[in-house]
């Protein structure tokens, strides 16, 4: 049967071991760029697993040009913290000062005592001003001295693909924009993206051709977690797309499989016998993600989903009254949503609150968003909740600079599956 059948299975440890033993180990942009984004004794267990694999690694050109095309923005902090602290000490100042002249004359607050509270808020922004040129300035050491890169191009030395001429890179856009019209991944969910839509699938393409002449098992380390990459059940991610393997297959004639960065590191490490901290791990999750407040996130997905549905069909709801965040009416069936807003783990207030909605009778079936990727442990929980519900239930991980069709499609689903559950009943 597995013969038949091999891209439903995951390697075994003879297997995995085959990968990083004889195998092309390829790195996405994301991993050149995770050292950036970890502590140093993170990075130092990440470089210690791959330096012991040097001979093994590989670069697409792609891949090595988003890297150097996003690694300053990346050292500079993605997250743009000057700005975000600015960004809400501008509009608090607007509303300060809208409140004072709705109580001008007020005995209390005088035109002085005004001008001092706004005086006062106007010092601060300023000094986030000189911080962010004084940040600025730093990003051009920090560029010229950077011992990441040092460390990078030690060991990749010779191990980056060809650039492509300007034809092969017109026929390789081409051949992927094909790809897209005929719903073949990867990058599907990067099609609509004003820069860089052709990316993933011009990356997979080079892996193939070189798959093709290396004739060894390619194995690809990626923190980019779509759909169009992964398949995934019960919220919990089961492999690489099955189109890919097969196409790698047939293409290159080499076994395929691919990780997120935290799965490579905790298996790498035991095959290798560098086993790598639980902190540095919870470190590796978080990089999958965009950074994004709780709360922030809570509102994006809301946003999202009242971009699509009427304002009638969807009700927003107080966690202080309510199990779920909001609920979406689907034609007959209401579908709630839990927004989970911590940025790890699932906790047990969040688990007690998801056990509790997937048992009660208010709604017809149950969604639950996270922003991160879910653990083993939470891949489990959900596992068990999924086989205790007596109404569709399922849990995805979303954020809002990735496709909405999948939060959409889930909801539509669940809907349409609690309406059969009504009907077989």
């Amino acid at each position: 049967m597995k013969e038949t059948f091999s891209e439903y299975y995951s390697p075994s440890d003879a297997e995995y071991s085959e990968f990083l033993e004889r195998g092309m180990i390829a790195l996405d942009a994301n991993v050149l760029l995770a050292p950036y984004r970890v502590d140093s004794d993170a990075r130092k267990q990440i470089f210690d697993i791959l330096t012991q694999l040097k001979d093994r690694l590989w670069v697409p050109y792609q891949a090595g040009y988003e890297f150097f095309k996003n690694r300053p923005a990346v050292m500079a902090g993605e997250d743009k913290v000057y700005q975000s602290l600015e960004s809400p000490l501008v509009a608090a100042r607007r509303k300060i000062e809208d409140h004072l002249k709705s109580i001008t004359g007020h005995p209390v607050v005088t035109a002085p005592d005004a001008a001092s509270i706004l005086n006062g808020i106007d010092q601060v922004i300023s000094t986030i001003h000189t911080l962010q040129k004084g940040r600025d300035s730093k990003l051009e050491d920090s560029l010229r001295n950077d011992k990441i890169l040092s460390k990078w191009e030690v060991l990749l030395e010779s191990r980056i693909g060809t650039c492509p001429s300007p034809e092969i890179h017109r026929e390789t856009s081409e051949a992927v924009k094909l790809r897209y019209a005929e719903g073949v991944p990867p990058g599907l969910q990067d099609e609509d993206k004003p820069d860089n839509a052709y990316g993933d699938g011009i990356l997979w393409l080079q892996l193939i051709d070189q798959a093709k002449l290396t004739k060894s098992p390619t194995l690809l380390i990626t923190d980019d977690v779509k759909d169009d990459w992964y398949r995934r059940h019960g919220g919990k991610t089961i492999g690489p797309r099955i189109e890919l393997i097969r196409e790698m297959r047939d293409s290159a004639g080499v076994p395929y499989y691919q990780q997120p960065l935290s799965f490579f590191v905790q298996r790498a490490g035991k095959v290798l016998h560098k086993p790598v901290s639980d902190k540095t791990v919870r470190q590796v999750v978080d990089l999958s993600v965009p950074n994004i407040s709780g709360e922030g996130f809570r509102n994006a997905v809301v946003s999202e989903l009242q971009r699509h549905f009427p304002v009638g069909e969807l009700i927003e709801y107080s966690q202080e009254f309510a199990h779920v965040d909001l609920a979406v009416r689907v034609g007959s069936a209401v579908v709630g949503v839990m927004i989970n807003r911590t940025p790890g783990a699932l906790r047990r207030p969040t688990i007690h609150r998801l056990a509790e909605a997937v048992s009660g009778r208010k709604f017809d079936a149950i969604l639950l968003v996270t922003r991160k990727p879910f653990t083993e442990n939470d891949q489990d929980t959900l596992i068990d909740l999924q086989d205790e519900s007596i109404k569709p239930f399922d849990a995805i991980h979303w954020n809002p600079h990735s496709s909405t069709s999948r939060l959409l499609n889930t909801i539509l689903r669940l809907a349409e599956q609690s309406v059969s559950t009504v009907r077989g009943s």
